[in-house]
């Protein structure tokens, strides 16, 4: 049965405190590769794996305080994504831990008879998952 994971049924929370406003939030995990080639092999023979980055993007009505003060002093955060998702025994909590986050970007719009939206860009040092 897959994880069925609703956005009314999580939380998101930055340094314990939940995140007012949020519109949107997402990431990408890479983790680079490089072949291992053996000498006269037509195939590899290993795997190296590079430094994992993890890059992501908060969107929020107005503005996150917790996000702009982060961003405007330099400081990490950790970003906690809780969601639950009905699994064979009942409700099932599913967790994913963003630590050492920093803000390095922000985009601002406001159009006429609208409210304003502000884009946060920020990178990981880890993702975690439980």
């Amino acid at each position: 049965m897959p994880k069925i994971l609703s956005a009314n049924r999580s939380k998101v929370l930055i340094d314990g405190e939940p995140m007012e406003g949020l519109q949107d939030i997402s990431f990408v995990t890479d983790r680079p590769t490089a072949d291992i080639a053996a000498i006269g092999e037509a195939e590899r023979i290993g795997v190296v794996f590079g430094t994992t980055k993890v890059t992501g993007v908060i969107k929020a009505k107005s503005a996150l305080d917790t996000v702009e003060e982060k961003f405007a002093n330099n400081q990490s955060f950790q970003i906690v994504i809780s969601t639950n998702f009905d699994g064979p025994d009942g409700e099932v909590e599913n967790v994913i831990s963003l630590q050492e986050c920093y803000a390095h970007g922000k985009r601002f719009a406001m159009g006429v008879g609208g409210t304003a939206e502000t884009l946060y860009d920020f990178t990981a040092t880890r993702e975690s998952a439980g």
